[in-house]
């Protein structure tokens, strides 16, 4: 693989031992996946940071490369940890995860790395069309190559982790222009009202394509609106490799003659009742926030709360930032009883320590990754769950 006079220098070993040991990997991946060189990248973003995931053995290679000198060379932000900072006690989080966690959070800053602890990073930084990327989080790829025009893989978090530091990433997949063309047609003429089952919808799709890159014509009504968007992407990568779609009138690079001769799939009500089934639980504790919730969709929730009772037990997961811009709605959701944290997800910390066994979701990708937990989970659209919770009023 090609490599220019600066990357052979890191490979060297001339710019530090910590950039040498990144360098290596992201050469190594390149050279697996057939890459002829490697392509300069604006920004990193880093998933798998919650002690829960990686452990002692993830913690103290974070803290090895620290101290040999590494640090991002692009501007990188990281995914949700496994814990509210501020309110860990209150989750049940002991007193040994919260040191191990802040450690792990310490090691990424000391390299440089933005502490945005949320899966949408997209929603905090500026990314622009035709921008490279090397982000791990599914959800944010997908919303990145589907929505914004960027151009990122679905990598992993230690290989997003190598790239942020040397600033450049193979160039393979959906860093190519060849990559990013449609593979199939999902027409979605026969759920043109089906707009409370967008999470149901991306999981079906993903589950029967495993890779490649969906277009998706004819949409339901509403399946616009951001909220559908990020819960309807976020269940594709849940279900699938697939780290892109192109969807008609919304993606950038949708282009209808890329459609022809290609096998056309139509999608049934059935097939998301199916789906929606296979979730399904009593009685539950509603959590919403997969991905976080924006500042918008808090107001949605706090204008639709406001003159209600919520007799379940509710709890919602945003970001500081997002936070920052809601303060007023997610006070008045707390006066009604709703518990919000911040940067943690129901996926990553442990909702046993809050004495939680079922829950209510409105995210496929929630429902996945909990049920695998453990958890008994029923899939609801987000107004459904609403007015679960408001249940008696």
């Amino acid at each position: 693989m090609y490599l220019t006079k600066e990357e052979e220098k890191i490979l060297d070993g001339e710019r530090g031992e910590g950039l040498r040991l990144a360098m290596e990997a992201v050469v190594k991946v390149g050279e697996v996946l057939g890459a002829e060189r490697l392509i300069r990248i604006v920004n990193a973003h880093i998933s798998g940071i919650s002690y829960r995931n990686i452990g002692d053995e993830g913690l103290e290679f974070l803290k090895s490369l620290a101290e040999k000198g590494a640090r991002f060379s692009v501007p990188t932000t990281v995914n949700p940890a496994g814990m509210d900072l501020s309110k860990w006690k209150e989750m049940g989080v002991t007193e040994e995860f919260a040191i191990k966690q802040l450690e792990i959070l310490d090691a990424l800053r000391f390299m440089g790395a933005k502490l945005a602890l949320t899966c949408t990073p997209y929603r905090y930084i500026k990314i622009r069309f035709g921008d490279h990327l090397a982000w791990s989080e599914s959800s944010a790829v997908l919303y990145a190559n589907s929505i914004l025009g960027a151009r990122t893989n679905r990598d992993g978090g230690p290989l997003a982790l190598f790239e942020g530091l040397v600033g450049s990433a193979p160039l393979v997949g959906m860093h190519l222009s060849e990559s990013r063309v449609p593979t199939v047609v999902y027409d979605l003429s026969n759920l043109r009202s089906e707009c409370n089952m967008v999470s149901e919808l991306g999981y079906f799709i993903g589950r029967a394509e495993k890779r490649g890159v969906p277009a998706i014509i004819n949409l339901p009504k509403n399946f616009s609106e951001i909220k559908n968007l990020k819960l309807f992407l976020a269940s594709i990568g849940t279900s699938s490799g697939i780290a892109m779609v192109l969807i008609q009138g919304i993606s950038p690079e949708f282009k209808e003659d890329y459609l022809k001769g290609l096998d056309v799939v139509k999608p049934m009500k059935s097939d998301l009742v199916e789906i929606r089934e296979s979730f399904f639980t009593k009685d539950g504790v509603v959590v919403l926030g997969c991905p976080h919730l924006s500042p918008e969709e808090i107001a949605e929730l706090a204008n639709k709360l406001k003159d209600s009772r919520v007799t379940k037990r509710m709890i919602l997961f945003t970001s500081r930032d997002a936070a920052k811009l809601a303060r007023n709605q997610i006070k008045l959701l707390q006066e009604r009883g709703v518990d919000v944290f911040f940067d943690t997800c129901m996926v990553v910390t442990d909702l046993k320590n809050m004495g939680i066994k079922d829950v209510v979701v409105d995210s496929a990708k929630a429902a996945y990754y909990l049920q695998s937990q453990g958890y008994n989970v029923s899939l609801m659209s987000r107004e459904e769950a609403l007015e679960y919770a408001c249940e008696g009023n």
